[in-house]
């Protein structure tokens, strides 16, 4: 039995001193994944957006609806974006087009705080028609301001920075972890992870 204990010791110190060739890789240590079916499901929740504004411009005035449809986030290498299916209908002429919103999304590692902070930024789109032969611009709207979406998620760097191995004399051998954030975006997910390099202390 004290044969097994002292190899089953060995193995664990002998496996937290070769983790150190890990961190040369830019592949982590430990990760999370964030797929983008989770962020959408969210997006699904909210549903159609809906508004009616009105305009007065040089004298032409007018009463417009804009609706927002299939709001979604794309992940793709190296970038993330929000796309969604707006149609704008004017009251009177009845006149209606269909486009699409594009928007960036930033994608962030808190390394201190452990958190992974996923944000819609500016999603807009123009609101034109062509009325009696002009183009009437009445404006641009911004759908970030009313989407206002914020995902907030657990990152995976460990609660430990220091770990100690007890050796068969009865010492402690004493291993710092450090820790080296990783943040990939890929097809369809987002990879959260954490290097990690081991440092022998001393006994």
């Amino acid at each position: 039995m004290k044969k097994l204990t002292f190899l089953l010791r060995f193995v664990v110190f002998f496996v937290f001193l070769n983790v150190l060739s890990y961190a040369d890789y830019s592949e982590p240590d430990a990760s999370i994944i964030i797929s983008q079916n989770t962020l959408n499901k969210f997006l699904d929740v909210i549903g159609e957006v809906k508004k009616t504004d009105k305009f007065n411009i040089s004298g032409i005035r007018g009463e417009y609806t804009w609706i927002v449809r299939n709001p979604r986030i794309i992940l793709s290498k190296d970038k993330a974006r929000f796309q969604a299916d707006v149609t704008v209908s004017l009251k009177m002429p009845p006149l209606s087009y269909s486009t699409p919103a594009y928007g960036e999304v930033s994608v962030k590692y808190d390394h201190g705080n452990n958190k992974i902070n996923i944000k819609v930024e500016k999603v807009a789109f123009e609101v034109a028609f062509n009325i009696l032969g002009r183009k009437i611009v009445v404006g641009e709207v911004d759908l970030s301001k009313i989407y206002q979406i914020a995902f907030t998620f657990p990152g995976p760097k460990p609660f430990e920075s220091f770990t100690e191995v007890n050796m068969p004399d009865g010492s402690k051998k004493k291993i710092k972890i450090d820790t080296i954030p990783v943040l990939m975006l890929d097809e369809g997910k987002i990879v959260v992870g954490t290097q990690l390099n081991y440092t022998y202390l001393g006994d």
